[in-house]
């Protein structure tokens, strides 16, 4: 992988969570490294990236001249790796940019669904050998849905370089509360945390990019446990108001300030402590 990276135009590294393990000859450029192999991602970006996709950032180191950077964030097997391109210079790939990304992608796809398949194979094992009225059942039966994440995450990266129109699909808001929830209940920061439901009967479907819709839900609920620390209430509502359907998802922890909450939507804005 690493022959495939220094190929690219694009500042490109493997990280072990902040910690480089390795960078081709562009990252060092763009962030004026010379020799000097003693940093830290945090050091270098804000905000660091935390999610599996696509996200943006300002470089810290130079602050001159001012670069916004547009980046990927894909968590492998042993590192995770990062690509990096100044965010005006998105959409202006070269054919010649394309095919090493493409080639980049096909190499990072093989790595993910090969551990992936025994994840599978082995999940799938264990439901088959277990009852289902036992509680590693549904643990089994989660293994199974995350790896089906992982494998749609690869496939995005695989899109990357001729993105695809995501098609809006009936989605049955309650279900996929409900499901997302279950995928994340045993989380260390929901463990001790009471969910409620109020939800609504024969509620319509709406027609939403599920991938994404799930993306959104996935992230409240585990920001939800984050700030209140583990512990406390978490809500749960759905509802119709003419022919509008709505979700709501509420928790007791602190809120956000009134002061803050203009400044919830800017790109870089963050109440996370830096690195």
């Amino acid at each position: 992988m690493k022959r495939a990276l220094e190929t690219l135009k694009e500042a490109a590294g493997l990280f072990r969570e902040d910690q480089p393990l390795w960078v081709n000859a562009r990252f060092q450029q763009m962030f004026a490294l010379g020799e000097d192999r003693e940093f830290s991602l945090s050091e270098l970006l804000f905000p660091t990236p935390k999610e599996p996709g696509h996200f943006e950032a300002r470089r810290l180191k130079p602050l001159s001249p001012p670069m916004e950077l547009t980046g990927l964030w894909l968590p492998l097997e042993e590192a995770a790796l990062l690509i990096l391109w100044e965010k005006e210079k998105k959409e202006t790939f070269s054919g010649e940019r394309l095919a090493a990304l493409s080639k980049l992608a096909g190499e990072i796809a093989h790595e993910i669904n090969n551990p992936l398949g025994g994840i599978f194979l082995y999940a799938n094992l264990l439901k088959e050998d277990l009852p289902p009225e036992s509680p590693l059942y549904s643990y089994a039966e989660k293994i199974l849905k995350l790896a089906t994440r992982c494998r749609i995450i690869a496939k995005a990266l695989l899109n990357f370089g001729r993105p695809e129109e995501a098609e809006p699909e009936p989605i049955d808001l309650n279900q996929l509360l409900q499901e997302m929830y279950s995928l994340v209940s045993e989380y260390r920061v929901l463990r001790r945390v009471q969910p409620h439901w109020e939800l609504k009967e024969d509620l319509p479907r709406v027609r939403a990019v599920k991938n994404q819709m799930e993306q959104v839900v996935l992230n409240l609920i585990i920001n939800a446990g984050e700030a209140m620390e583990g512990r406390g209430e978490l809500y749960f509502r759905t509802g119709q108001e003419g022919k509008e359907v709505f979700f709501e998802i509420a928790d007791t922890g602190p809120g956000i300030p009134p002061e803050i909450l203009p400044l919830i939507f800017d790109p870089f804005f963050t109440t996370n402590k830096e690195g």
